[in-house]
């Protein structure tokens, strides 16, 4: 295990509670050469747990990105990364220093790790867990009010599919509450990723859309001041919860419960439980939408999430059965997704300008526009309900 500091952090991390002998005044540091990486590392062991200070840099872009880890080894490793989280900026570090130097470079990120050689459910669920919290970490330092609005999303995202990988585990933990509480903490995240979400999509969609249909328009500027002033104070509001102990706490919580579910003893359980869930969740959508044409728009909204579910669990399972079928059956149940949320997405803008208390012909504008954006959604809706009715499963029919 490795953890993941600020570079300039080390003299402050000496000083730690937590690392109280793991600090010798003078370490005995040896050049450390990793791939792309260049520096020194430091080795410390006591009480059966092992410690690497290792710091350095990594070359980016033509200049030396700056690096700071401690790596862990030995029993009761993520029960001291949790400790030093309590106060210090200390998350748990999931990529080698070669895969951080390719994606600093510009290149895609890591593959998550695959759960197509698995046969045990709880150590499928564990790998699945430790890919959506390498995503979160990633993508949580991006969300900023300055930087591309796909931090925040994809930092939703990571949020949500955890959650439904939560929802897939089964009773028999030694500590049940674990996933419990480690499910809370992703809800209240997600919550506080909400606010800020929603006023990228308006400000990068409706508004942007709205400034372009009435160049020149001057009774929209105040509108669209407010919406960013709006987006702003967001994020003002969320960059100090991911940037607080709180955080850390919740991402030492995901490693505990990742560690946990490598330790439970293995079994033959995965596909036989993957084609169940899988097929409880398709026959669920399948029923509520049976008379999709007169759905009103409320449970419209809960078919969508219905599809959400699905999807989640579908593109978590898919390695399992590889081929067309099963490209084909999640790219339509996504299709499903987004056609199903146009009509929610054109509510919630609506509501967002109805938020700002502009009572006047911009507010109406931009109100109407939005809900304007929304019209032919049920088309489209069930045009993409027959696209995926049509699709055959990709797993077995039986289980």
């Amino acid at each position: 295990m490795e953890i993941s500091l600020p570079p300039g952090y080390l003299a402050r991390l000496r000083r730690n509670p937590a690392l109280a002998g793991f600090t010798p005044a003078r370490p005995a540091w040896h050049p450390l050469e990793q791939g792309s990486f260049r520096g020194r590392s430091a080795e410390v062991a006591r009480d059966g747990l092992h410690l690497t200070y290792i710091e350095g840099g990594l070359p980016t872009e033509g200049r030396a990105t700056p690096v700071l880890r401690l790596r862990l080894e030995g029993e009761g490793a993520a029960e001291l990364g949790a400790r030093l989280a309590e106060t210090a900026p200390a998350l748990p570090a999931f990529w080698s220093l070669e895969q951080e130097a390719d994606v600093a470079s510009g290149f895609a990120l890591p593959d998550p790790p695959s759960i197509a050689e698995e046969t045990s459910l709880p150590h499928a669920l564990a790998a699945a867990l430790r890919g959506g919290l390498a995503l979160l970490l990633h993508h949580a330092p991006s969300c900023r009010p300055d930087a591309p609005a796909h931090g925040v999303h994809q930092t939703r995202v990571a949020t949500r599919r955890m959650r439904s990988i939560i929802k897939l585990m089964r009773p028999g933990l030694p500590d049940p509450g674990l996933p419990e509480r480690f499910e809370r903490e992703l809800r209240d995240l997600a919550a506080a990723l909400g606010p800020a979400r929603d006023w990228d999509v308006f400000t990068g969609g409706i508004g942007a859309q709205l400034a372009a249909a009435m160049p020149g328009e001057k009774r929209l500027r105040p509108l669209l001041r407010r919406a960013e002033a709006t987006r702003r104070d967001a994020y003002a509001q969320l960059m100090p919860h991911l940037a607080g102990p709180g955080f850390r706490a919740m991402a030492w919580q995901g490693v505990a419960l990742i560690e946990t579910l490598e330790a439970l003893p293995r079994a033959d359980d995965l596909h036989g439980f993957a084609a169940q869930v899988l097929t409880r969740r398709h026959r669920r959508l399948k029923r509520a939408g049976e008379h999709i044409e007169a759905l009103p728009p409320e449970e419209l909204h809960a078919l969508r999430l219905l599809a959400k579910r699905l999807r989640y669990a579908a593109e978590l399972l898919a390695p399992l059965w590889p081929g067309q079928a099963t490209k084909r059956y999640t790219r339509r149940l996504s299709r499903l997704q987004d056609a199903l949320g146009l009509a929610n997405d054109a509510s919630v803008a609506a509501a967002l300008v109805r938020s700002l208390g502009v009572r006047n012909w911009a507010g109406g504008a931009a109100e109407g526009f939005a809900l304007a954006r929304g019209a032919g959604s049920r088309d489209l809706a069930l045009e993409s309900w027959a696209g995926w009715r049509k699709c055959k499963r990709f797993w077995p029919s039986e289980g």
